[in-house]
């Protein structure tokens, strides 16, 4: 596997330029996501929720929880004919290490996915009907949703000027290249999180697999890398990848190249 060598050019970074996100920027990705989620639903009775309070509880419930988990779900009204999407970003996700609000806006979005993400879908389970996948879920969340949310996301954080990254987005063409890069960026926190999880990954690697069908298990996951690549491939407008979608295209489409 190659390995990148960061450069800095700019001068230095501030040292908080990747602090954990604090509780008034978790409220900016609520409101930006909440926006967008406005622009991209296709039916007006659904409706989105993020760390919705629980009554008689404070309401900072969700953001004092450690758990370093995010979740969805869906809660149909029958009698209203509505749908609810509630998200939660628990505390101990949104303040982990390398967290930023870009990149929490990534999880926001992949969460949401699930609900409006679109085919393929889980198999359903406990007589609900099934989420979209998370590869789905990954590839909507860059794809789709992350440059909705960045029209009313403030950018809080300088962006990592890998070289690398820089010669990736010279090769799209759907954005301008600061926009490009920023949603990279915005993927360091994903890395964050899966280093946490004891599964490195990397830009400049890709994963090896190549999936046969699509898996529909309610409880399957895509590998770290996979799911990285996934993410990539969004921002670079390519087809989903081989690790998981069978009609994709190649795994590290384009950096392969590099």
């Amino acid at each position: 596997m190659k390995k990148s060598i960061l450069i800095a050019l700019c001068l230095n970074f501030l040292s908080t330029s990747f602090a954990a996100v604090n509780f008034e920027e978790l409220q900016e990705v609520k409101s930006a996501v909440i926006k967008a989620f406005e622009n991209l639903k296709t039916d007006d009775s659904e409706f989105l929720t993020i760390n919705e309070p629980i009554p008689g509880l404070a309401d900072d419930y969700w953001w004092s929880i450690d758990m370093v988990h995010a979740s969805y779900v869906r809660v149909p009204n029958e009698v209203e004919n509505t749908l609810t999407h509630k998200l939660y970003l628990m505390g101990g996700f949104v303040r982990l290490d390398g967290m930023t609000p870009d990149g929490l806006a990534v999880t926001a979005c992949h969460e949401m996915g699930h609900g409006i993400g679109g085919d393929p879908k889980k198999n359903p389970s406990m007589g609900m009907p099934g989420n979209t996948t998370e590869g789905q879920a990954d590839y909507f969340a860059t794809k789709i949703c992350l440059p909705e949310v960045m029209k009313y996301l403030p950018v809080s954080r300088e962006l990592t000027l890998d070289p690398y990254v820089i010669q990736l987005c010279t090769l799209q063409k759907k954005y301008d290249q600061n926009l490009c890069l920023r949603m990279m960026t915005a993927l360091e926190s994903d890395m964050a999180f899966f280093d946490y999880l004891g599964t490195p990954v990397a830009f400049d690697d890709f994963a090896t697999e190549e999936a046969l069908e699509i898996n529909k298990d309610p409880s399957f996951y895509p590998s770290a890398q996979c799911r990285l690549d996934t993410m990539i491939h969004g921002i670079l407008d390519l087809e989903r990848p081989k690790c998981w979608y069978p009609r994709g295209v190649e795994n590290g489409a384009l950096r392969s190249k590099l």
